[in-house]
């Protein structure tokens, strides 16, 4: 039997995968309580058991390509001229999320603070990831500075980056869907350092893309290169920026050996891997090793899980490769 499935099709199946997971787990209170309806569920769960091989399958395809595409990634880096003989994704970073450490920030705070010591130091890096002219580190780079609005509130900047007659203001953002703050505070920043033409920029992991189509007014628009913006009357466009792209334009840098130190290099590779697998949710080489050639049951089953976030993985390892 051939069915046609896309990974995206496993979120509509997998609520009654969890219904069945959580009923087998019932704690044993009472007969009413461990009741289920038999032979609706049962039916569900036929349903449900046909596309089970199917996107095992399509799973554990994209893991094998993943894997082949790392493996081709590596012998790149290995030839480059860049400080780094392996792709970033090659080392587990995410083994011990307990003990986090300083290469897993915990809040946007943190990854902003991190994102200002890679951008800062590498006029390139700002130059290539905003395809801007910048030749020199900025003057100053700012981080929440608070700036006053006419009703005694403040608002603050997550990232400033201040040259003599130019700057970037960055909101950066995770979690936090609070979109429609972004024109404002772009604003503020224009007012308050009124003497520099501003570029100003809002960072997301991509996958809050949708979320920020149905929330923001006016529409989100793309550009004829590609670029999405959007276009407040106040103050003006504002730049949507993913933090794949951030890491695609690292990666750039590094592999062709145009870094700013090799302190930078270090700590700019590091960051490069932490966002690709904690933000971006992309798997690391040794998982992907795994799941490649998976040796029990649950390596076999696992690729359900990462089927969407593999696509993406994928079209991603295969762009940055290229370019």
């Amino acid at each position: 039997m051939s069915v046609e499935v896309e990974p995206n099709d496993w979120v509509r199946l997998d609520v009654w995968w969890s219904s069945y997971t959580q009923a087998q787990s019932l704690a044993q209170s009472g007969a009413a309580a461990r009741t289920l309806e038999k032979e609706g569920f049962a039916n569900y769960w036929e349903e449900t058991d046909l596309w089970w091989d199917v996107f095992t399958e399509s799973g554990h395809e994209m893991a094998v390509d993943i894997h082949g595409i790392l493996e081709q990634s590596n012998d790149e880096w290995d030839q480059s001229d860049g400080p780094f003989d392996s792709d970033p994704l090659a080392a587990d970073l995410t083994l011990d999320r307990v003990a986090r450490g300083p290469l897993q920030p915990t809040n946007e705070m943190g990854w902003s603070r991190w994102l200002a010591r890679v951008l800062g130091p590498s006029p390139r890096l700002v130059s290539e990831l905003l395809d801007i002219e910048v030749a020199e580190r900025p003057e100053e780079v700012i981080r929440e500075d608070q700036l006053s609005k006419h009703d005694g509130s403040i608002r603050r900047p997550d990232l400033l980056l201040c040259y003599e007659d130019y700057g970037v203001s960055i909101e950066v953002k995770l979690g936090d869907e609070n979109y429609r703050k972004t024109a404002e505070t772009a604003a503020l920043v224009e007012d308050h350092y009124g003497d520099r033409e501003w570029t100003h920029v809002l960072l997301l992991p991509k996958r809050k893309t949708g979320r920020l189509e149905s929330i923001v007014d006016p529409p989100v628009t793309s550009q004829s290169d590609g670029q999405l913006e959007i276009e407040w009357d106040d103050p003006g466009a504002i730049s949507i920026v993913h933090w794949r792209d951030v890491t695609a334009a690292v990666r750039f840098l590094l592999r062709r050996g145009d870094a700013a130190d090799d302190s930078w290099a270090a700590n700019s590779y590091l960051f490069c891997s932490a966002v690709e697998q904690q933000i971006a949710g992309f798997q690391p080489g040794p998982m992907i090793e795994r799941l490649a050639a998976p040796k029990d049951v649950v390596d076999s089953i696992q690729p359900i899980r990462f089927a969407s976030s593999f696509e993406e993985q994928l079209t991603y390892l295969q762009t940055v490769i290229d370019s």
